[in-house]
């Protein structure tokens, strides 16, 4: 019975933590991670959860940054290799990624096949950069850290509803 006290009692601070958390930053903070060696922002509202990837079941006849499919907790997701979807490097290896699980309100699952999360980046501590004149649609702002690291900001439905993204199949 204490065990569950226990558990009960870590929830409420841990919901408390985020709750003060998301007051303090509100919108003004973003999930980094890193695909292709390159750094890019997201949107909290935009990842349901990030996760390791266990096991990928490749689909035949998919184009290559199609990397396969995973189970999380039960549900089925294709996971797109970003960087290679990109052009910016080939598929990842299997075991070597993290999944960024796009949330359901987008009503695609779809998860997006990383190197690294790097967690949170407050926006207050970027400085805006022009927009690229060949910015994709699905990129929504850039900046720069105080180190000099560029970040792009991505937008994930937008990602999602680009018809080539779509079209996995050869």
């Amino acid at each position: 019975m204490e065990a569950k006290e226990s558990l009960r009692e870590f929830q409420t601070r841990l919901a408390d933590k985020l709750k003060a958390a998301e007051a303090t930053e509100g919108a003004s903070s973003k999930l980094g991670f890193t695909a292709g060696g390159q750094h890019w922002l997201v949107d909290l509202d935009q990842v349901n959860e990030v996760v390791t990837l266990a096991a990928l079941t490749e689909a035949p006849w998919a184009k290559p940054w199609f990397a396969g499919v995973t189970s999380v907790r039960g549900t089925l997701y294709g996971c797109v290799d970003l960087a290679a979807y990109l052009g910016l490097a080939e598929p990842l290896p299997p075991g070597e990624a993290r999944l960024l699980l796009a949330h359901p309100r987008f009503g695609l699952n779809v998860a997006l096949r990383v190197e690294r999360a790097l967690g949170l980046r407050g926006v207050a501590d970027l400085v805006p950069e022009p927009a690229a004149v060949d910015a994709a649609p699905w990129q929504q702002a850039r900046w720069h850290d105080w180190e000099g690291q560029l970040w792009t900001e991505i937008s994930v439905e937008r990602l999602l509803r680009a018809p080539e993204i779509l079209e996995a199949g050869l």
